[in-house]
């Protein structure tokens, strides 16, 4: 079986070591930089085990990874850099003679994207939520956490996969109910601590920062609920849950429940990393994009959204808005007044 992995993210690395390691034929395509030199040898680390990974074949150029095609692709880098990717994908042969693909990117909109270009027959996605991050030249991971495959023929295959890759025993999940939990599970104490330059469990302690913050779950809930999609348990995540708790509990108690279930905000890694880019287009702006279709407000997401992705992407000073809850509010009543 011939697996290309791309994208250079510590979840792509893993995901190529581990499977090489289990004796399939692997291309790791790194093409954006990497936080250490580039070689086919490094180290996984779970918890106290340390694997050394030798020889696993790492290119940097789309066009020698693709030649010859692979019999799957599966990619592992931001939300943000699937749509280039497919690009050069398309480009190297007829729809039909593609490979299948699997998405691992967060939130809404991926998984759409693959399968206009390749059909659903060739198209899946998988939600993980185990945290992986570089140290020097290490993937480092605490082991918690698991995956969930989207529902389809292949998801079998993959599930086996990922299984392979150490990352625990398949599940599976309708597609619409896995990318919506994934997407109300990574809101939490993301784009508002990223944005403001705090730190996420702030969200809970300051009141006025907390209001927003249960406005946009708020919004989110009320997508989910008009679109009729039913949430589903993520490995280590009780989602449907996290919704009963949000649509039920008084704020002041929320905020206590929620501080307890903080966890590194994601979008807060391009800003610092100055990617020039940004996630938070399939995570806020998917609510505010699916609540514009449904004629919900969501004056809050809408914000979010397109502030982190300005700030990203260099339009805005980050400054603005650090510890500035005041210039945020005020962008948030003025959409507020128009959406």
């Amino acid at each position: 079986m011939r697996l290309l992995i791309w994208g250079a993210s510590p979840l792509g690395g893993w995901l190529a070591a581990r499977l090489h390691q289990a004796q399939h034929d692997v291309i790791w395509l790194a093409d954006t930089p990497l936080p250490f030199p580039l070689t086919g040898d490094f180290e996984l680390v779970s918890g106290q085990a340390h694997q050394k990974v030798i020889g696993l074949r790492v290119l940097t150029e789309p066009h020698e990874a693709l030649s010859p095609l692979p019999e799957w692709v599966i990619f592992a880098m931001p939300a943000w850099g699937l749509s280039s990717a497919l690009t050069t994908l398309a480009m190297t042969a007829a729809p039909e003679k593609l490979p299948h693909v699997l998405s691992l990117q967060p939130g809404i909109g991926s998984l759409e994207k693959l399968t206009s270009l390749l059909g659903p027959e060739k198209s899946l996605r998988a939600v993980i939520t185990r945290e992986f991050t570089w140290h020097d030249t290490s993937v480092i991971t605490n082991g918690a956490g698991g995956f969930v495959v989207s529902e389809h023929p292949q998801a079998a295959f993959i599930g086996e996969l990922l299984q392979q890759a150490g990352l625990g025993k398949p599940r599976t999940a309708p597609a619409d109910s896995l990318g919506w939990s994934d997407a109300f599970w990574r809101l939490h104490a993301n784009a508002l601590p990223t944005l403001l330059n705090i730190a996420p469990a702030s969200v809970y302690d300051d009141p006025d920062v907390w209001q927003l913050e249960y406005r946009q779950l708020r919004e989110a809930i009320m997508v989910i609920d008009r679109l009729n999609i039913n949430l589903v348990n993520l490995p280590g995540v009780h989602v449907p849950h996290l919704a009963w708790l949000v649509q039920l509990l008084p704020p002041r108690w929320l905020a206590k429940v929620l501080k307890r279930r903080v966890c590194p905000p994601s979008l807060r890694a391009d800003m610092e990393h100055k990617s020039g880019h940004s996630d938070a287009a399939y995570l806020n702006g998917a609510v505010a994009q699916a609540a514009y279709g449904l004629q919900l407000p969501a004056p809050v997401n809408h914000v979010l959204a397109l502030s982190v992705t300005d700030v990203a992407e260099g339009r805005i000073q980050w400054s603005h808005f650090h510890n500035n809850l005041d210039y945020l509010q005020t962008l948030i009543r003025v959409a507020s007044r128009h959406i």
